[in-house]
Protein backbone atom coordinates (compact mmCIF):
# COMPACT_ATOMS: atom_id res chain seq x y z
CA UNK A 1 0.00 0.00 0.00
CA UNK A 2 2.77 2.43 0.98
CA UNK A 3 4.91 2.06 -2.41
CA UNK A 4 1.52 2.24 -4.33
CA UNK A 5 0.95 5.73 -2.42
CA UNK A 6 4.25 6.55 -3.46
CA UNK A 7 3.65 5.77 -6.93
CA UNK A 8 0.54 7.91 -7.19
CA UNK A 9 2.38 10.65 -5.74
CA UNK A 10 4.81 10.41 -8.51
CA UNK A 11 2.55 9.87 -11.11
CA UNK A 12 0.82 13.02 -9.78
CA UNK A 13 3.72 15.01 -9.37
CA UNK A 14 4.68 13.97 -13.17
CA UNK A 15 1.73 15.42 -14.36
CA UNK A 16 1.48 18.53 -12.39
CA UNK A 17 5.29 19.13 -14.06
CA UNK A 18 3.90 18.58 -17.49
CA UNK A 19 1.00 21.09 -16.58
CA UNK A 20 3.11 23.68 -15.40
CA UNK A 21 5.12 23.22 -18.60
CA UNK A 22 2.13 23.15 -21.34
CA UNK A 23 1.38 26.42 -19.54
CA UNK A 24 4.31 28.32 -20.65
CA UNK A 25 3.96 30.58 -23.91
CA UNK A 26 5.50 33.56 -24.83
CA UNK A 27 4.81 36.62 -26.78
CA UNK A 28 6.86 39.02 -29.06
CA UNK A 29 6.56 42.61 -28.24
CA UNK A 30 8.15 45.42 -30.10
CA UNK A 31 11.68 46.81 -29.27
CA UNK A 32 11.32 50.56 -27.28
CA UNK A 33 12.05 53.25 -28.77
CA UNK A 34 15.55 54.54 -28.58
CA UNK A 35 17.86 57.47 -29.82
CA UNK A 36 20.66 56.76 -32.57
CA UNK A 37 22.78 58.95 -30.41
CA UNK A 38 23.14 56.76 -27.83
CA UNK A 39 26.76 55.50 -27.67
CA UNK A 40 28.59 52.95 -24.90
CA UNK A 41 32.82 53.08 -24.95
CA UNK A 42 34.98 51.03 -22.81
CA UNK A 43 38.25 53.27 -21.52
CA UNK A 44 39.69 51.13 -18.95
CA UNK A 45 41.02 48.80 -19.79
CA UNK A 46 41.90 48.36 -23.15
CA UNK A 47 41.24 45.45 -25.60
CA UNK A 48 44.01 43.01 -24.57
CA UNK A 49 45.82 44.91 -21.66
CA UNK A 50 47.34 43.45 -18.89
CA UNK A 51 45.47 44.75 -15.53
CA UNK A 52 46.01 44.01 -11.60
CA UNK A 53 43.47 43.26 -8.78
CA UNK A 54 41.14 44.45 -8.40
CA UNK A 55 39.79 45.01 -11.54
CA UNK A 56 38.40 48.44 -11.86
CA UNK A 57 36.73 49.37 -15.43
CA UNK A 58 35.95 53.10 -17.12
CA UNK A 59 33.20 53.72 -19.41
CA UNK A 60 31.64 56.85 -21.09
CA UNK A 61 27.92 56.94 -22.19
CA UNK A 62 26.37 59.58 -24.03
CA UNK A 63 22.66 60.58 -24.70
CA UNK A 64 21.60 58.06 -21.82
CA UNK A 65 20.64 59.14 -17.85
CA UNK A 66 21.75 56.23 -15.99
CA UNK A 67 19.25 56.23 -12.38
CA UNK A 68 16.55 57.91 -14.30
CA UNK A 69 13.16 55.80 -14.66
CA UNK A 70 12.02 54.67 -18.29
CA UNK A 71 9.35 56.26 -19.37
CA UNK A 72 7.37 53.78 -21.27
CA UNK A 73 4.54 52.23 -21.14
CA UNK A 74 6.66 48.53 -20.49
CA UNK A 75 7.48 50.07 -17.05
CA UNK A 76 3.89 49.11 -16.35
CA UNK A 77 3.58 46.14 -17.69
CA UNK A 78 6.84 43.70 -16.24
CA UNK A 79 8.56 44.18 -12.87
CA UNK A 80 11.46 47.07 -12.70
CA UNK A 81 14.24 47.87 -10.55
CA UNK A 82 14.75 50.53 -8.23
CA UNK A 83 17.93 51.27 -10.04
CA UNK A 84 16.23 53.47 -12.88
CA UNK A 85 18.38 52.81 -16.14
CA UNK A 86 21.40 50.88 -15.89
CA UNK A 87 24.48 49.69 -17.89
CA UNK A 88 24.72 45.51 -17.45
CA UNK A 89 27.69 44.27 -17.25
CA UNK A 90 28.67 41.13 -18.49
CA UNK A 91 31.65 39.15 -17.15
CA UNK A 92 32.78 35.84 -19.13
CA UNK A 93 29.61 33.93 -18.47
CA UNK A 94 28.34 35.37 -15.28
CA UNK A 95 24.85 36.69 -15.06
CA UNK A 96 25.19 40.28 -15.51
CA UNK A 97 25.60 42.75 -12.50
CA UNK A 98 24.06 46.46 -12.98
CA UNK A 99 25.76 49.55 -12.47
CA UNK A 100 24.33 53.22 -12.69
CA UNK A 101 26.14 55.37 -10.60
CA UNK A 102 28.04 58.36 -11.74
CA UNK A 103 31.57 59.06 -11.32
CA UNK A 104 31.62 62.35 -10.17
CA UNK A 105 29.33 63.79 -7.27
CA UNK A 106 26.27 65.23 -10.09
CA UNK A 107 25.38 68.01 -7.87
CA UNK A 108 29.46 69.07 -6.93
CA UNK A 109 29.42 72.56 -8.09
CA UNK A 110 30.75 73.03 -11.51
CA UNK A 111 29.08 69.85 -12.15
CA UNK A 112 26.59 68.14 -14.59
CA UNK A 113 22.73 67.23 -13.59
CA UNK A 114 24.43 63.40 -14.49
CA UNK A 115 28.09 62.81 -15.42
CA UNK A 116 28.63 60.41 -18.65
CA UNK A 117 32.19 58.96 -17.31
CA UNK A 118 31.78 55.63 -14.97
CA UNK A 119 34.17 53.42 -12.74
CA UNK A 120 33.72 50.41 -10.83
CA UNK A 121 34.90 47.64 -9.80
CA UNK A 122 34.12 44.13 -10.60
CA UNK A 123 32.64 42.57 -7.66
CA UNK A 124 33.71 39.09 -7.86
CA UNK A 125 37.33 37.97 -7.83
CA UNK A 126 38.55 36.81 -11.62
CA UNK A 127 41.40 34.03 -11.93
CA UNK A 128 44.88 35.05 -13.54
CA UNK A 129 44.79 34.72 -17.38
CA UNK A 130 42.32 36.34 -20.18
CA UNK A 131 38.64 37.23 -19.48
CA UNK A 132 36.03 38.75 -21.66
CA UNK A 133 33.74 42.29 -20.31
CA UNK A 134 30.13 42.85 -22.66
CA UNK A 135 28.40 46.01 -22.03
CA UNK A 136 24.97 47.15 -22.93
CA UNK A 137 22.60 50.40 -21.47
CA UNK A 138 19.29 48.43 -20.36
CA UNK A 139 15.99 50.13 -19.57
CA UNK A 140 14.50 50.13 -15.79
CA UNK A 141 12.28 47.56 -16.59
CA UNK A 142 15.57 45.24 -17.81
CA UNK A 143 15.40 45.52 -21.97
CA UNK A 144 18.86 46.24 -23.39
CA UNK A 145 19.10 49.04 -25.98
CA UNK A 146 19.84 47.49 -29.30
CA UNK A 147 21.34 50.66 -31.24
CA UNK A 148 24.95 49.85 -33.61
CA UNK A 149 26.96 52.21 -31.16
CA UNK A 150 24.93 50.41 -27.80
CA UNK A 151 27.10 47.62 -27.03
CA UNK A 152 30.86 47.51 -26.22
CA UNK A 153 32.83 44.02 -25.70
CA UNK A 154 36.63 43.80 -25.36
CA UNK A 155 39.00 40.99 -23.80
CA UNK A 156 41.51 41.60 -21.14
CA UNK A 157 44.20 39.70 -19.31
CA UNK A 158 43.91 39.76 -15.26
CA UNK A 159 47.94 39.02 -13.73
CA UNK A 160 49.64 38.19 -16.48
CA UNK A 161 49.00 37.59 -20.37
CA UNK A 162 48.20 33.70 -20.18
CA UNK A 163 45.02 31.71 -21.72
CA UNK A 164 43.02 32.82 -24.34
CA UNK A 165 39.20 34.02 -24.68
CA UNK A 166 36.07 31.56 -24.47
CA UNK A 167 34.38 34.23 -26.54
CA UNK A 168 35.34 35.02 -30.21
CA UNK A 169 34.15 38.82 -30.38
CA UNK A 170 34.59 38.43 -34.19
CA UNK A 171 32.37 35.75 -34.55
CA UNK A 172 28.50 35.51 -34.04
CA UNK A 173 27.61 35.36 -30.38
CA UNK A 174 24.75 35.85 -28.04
CA UNK A 175 24.70 37.92 -24.80
CA UNK A 176 21.69 36.59 -22.13
CA UNK A 177 20.27 39.62 -20.51
CA UNK A 178 16.85 38.82 -19.42
CA UNK A 179 15.23 37.30 -17.12
CA UNK A 180 17.47 36.63 -14.40
CA UNK A 181 17.47 37.42 -10.53
CA UNK A 182 18.26 40.81 -10.81
CA UNK A 183 14.89 41.79 -10.74
CA UNK A 184 12.00 40.47 -8.47
CA UNK A 185 10.16 38.83 -10.50
CA UNK A 186 6.33 37.89 -9.76
CA UNK A 187 4.16 35.24 -10.74
CA UNK A 188 1.13 38.10 -11.79
CA UNK A 189 3.06 39.99 -14.04
CA UNK A 190 4.53 38.64 -17.15
CA UNK A 191 9.06 37.70 -17.35
CA UNK A 192 10.60 39.78 -19.80
CA UNK A 193 12.61 37.46 -22.02
CA UNK A 194 15.66 39.55 -23.68
CA UNK A 195 19.28 39.18 -25.14
CA UNK A 196 21.59 40.74 -27.39
CA UNK A 197 22.92 39.37 -30.75
CA UNK A 198 26.16 40.22 -32.18
CA UNK A 199 27.73 39.49 -35.86
CA UNK A 200 24.72 37.79 -36.90
CA UNK A 201 21.13 38.41 -38.11
CA UNK A 202 18.33 36.13 -37.05
CA UNK A 203 16.13 34.97 -40.05
CA UNK A 204 13.80 32.05 -40.10
CA UNK A 205 16.23 30.68 -43.23
CA UNK A 206 19.72 31.92 -40.81
CA UNK A 207 20.69 31.97 -37.43
CA UNK A 208 17.76 31.45 -34.77
CA UNK A 209 17.62 31.74 -30.98
CA UNK A 210 16.25 28.19 -29.41
CA UNK A 211 14.36 29.48 -26.12
CA UNK A 212 13.86 26.27 -23.35
CA UNK A 213 12.31 27.12 -19.96
CA UNK A 214 12.84 24.22 -17.29
CA UNK A 215 14.28 21.84 -20.00
CA UNK A 216 11.09 21.87 -22.69
CA UNK A 217 11.93 23.87 -25.51
CA UNK A 218 9.62 26.43 -25.82
CA UNK A 219 10.47 28.75 -29.26
CA UNK A 220 12.91 28.95 -31.88
CA UNK A 221 13.19 33.15 -32.38
CA UNK A 222 13.70 34.35 -35.97
CA UNK A 223 13.34 37.77 -35.17
CA UNK A 224 15.65 40.21 -32.85
CA UNK A 225 12.71 41.78 -30.55
CA UNK A 226 12.08 41.50 -26.65
CA UNK A 227 8.88 39.04 -25.47
CA UNK A 228 7.05 38.45 -22.68
CA UNK A 229 6.55 35.06 -20.72
CA UNK A 230 3.86 34.35 -19.92
CA UNK A 231 2.62 31.12 -17.14
CA UNK A 232 5.55 31.03 -15.09
CA UNK A 233 4.61 29.68 -11.16
CA UNK A 234 6.13 30.96 -8.48
CA UNK A 235 9.21 29.12 -7.47
CA UNK A 236 12.70 28.66 -9.96
CA UNK A 237 12.33 28.08 -13.00
CA UNK A 238 15.76 27.54 -15.82
CA UNK A 239 15.98 29.78 -18.83
CA UNK A 240 18.24 28.19 -21.54
CA UNK A 241 19.43 30.53 -24.63
CA UNK A 242 21.00 28.45 -27.76
CA UNK A 243 22.44 30.45 -30.89
CA UNK A 244 21.25 27.87 -33.92
CA UNK A 245 22.93 28.72 -37.36
CA UNK A 246 21.11 28.12 -40.67
CA UNK A 247 20.58 24.17 -40.36
CA UNK A 248 19.59 24.46 -36.95
CA UNK A 249 22.97 23.09 -35.12
CA UNK A 250 24.11 24.66 -32.27
CA UNK A 251 26.98 27.47 -32.95
CA UNK A 252 29.74 26.82 -30.81
CA UNK A 253 30.88 29.01 -27.83
CA UNK A 254 30.05 28.95 -24.38
CA UNK A 255 27.64 32.04 -25.04
CA UNK A 256 25.93 30.04 -27.38
CA UNK A 257 24.46 27.96 -25.21
CA UNK A 258 23.87 29.72 -21.83
CA UNK A 259 21.59 28.52 -18.82
CA UNK A 260 20.63 30.35 -16.32
CA UNK A 261 18.13 29.86 -13.12
CA UNK A 262 15.67 32.53 -11.82
CA UNK A 263 13.43 32.60 -9.57
CA UNK A 264 9.31 33.86 -9.10
CA UNK A 265 7.88 35.28 -6.46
Amino acid sequence: MKALFSSTLLVLSTFQSLDAAESIRTMAVARTPESSTISLKIAVPENDQVVGRPVYIQFRIDGYALGAASQFQRADEVVVTNMGQTVHVVIDDHPYFAINEPALDPFEEGGFYYDTSYKFKIPFGLKNGMHTVRMFPARSFGESLKGENTFAAINFYVGSETGSSQIDLSAPFITYNEPSDQMYLVQDKPVLLDFYVSNAELSPDGYKVRVSIDGKVIQTVTSWQPFYIYGLKKGRHTVRLELLNSKNKRVSGVSNDITQTITVH
